[in-house]
């Protein structure tokens, strides 16, 4: 059986494809960002938030971010540039 959150996994996992590495420590941001910027995408994300809600979405998506990178927790920031968080964890 599927964990609850896959659809945040798999979401979060494309759209790092198209980030260049190595990471920067606003790849948490910049995977929002990109979310946001891309209308299907944003399409899979505000269906996410209609079946798991916000509070469990935007968590994953930082947690699946740090996960798939294997970057570690540098400091908890307010998102700047992000509208869809209102803060994130900074990796490196």
């Amino acid at each position: 059986m599927a964990k609850k959150t896959q659809g945040v996994y798999e979401l979060v996992s494309e759209v790092l494809k198209t980030i260049s590495s190595p990471y920067s420590e606003d790849v948490t941001e910049e995977v929002c960002l990109a979310i946001e910027n891309k209308p299907v995408w944003k399409k899979r994300y505000d269906g996410l938030v209609i079946e798991l809600g916000e509070n469990v979405v935007n968590p994953y998506i930082g947690r699946y971010t740090k996960q798939i990178t294997g970057l570690e927790v540098i400091r908890e920031v307010n998102a700047k540039r992000s509208k869809i968080i209102k803060s994130y964890t900074k990796l490196h």
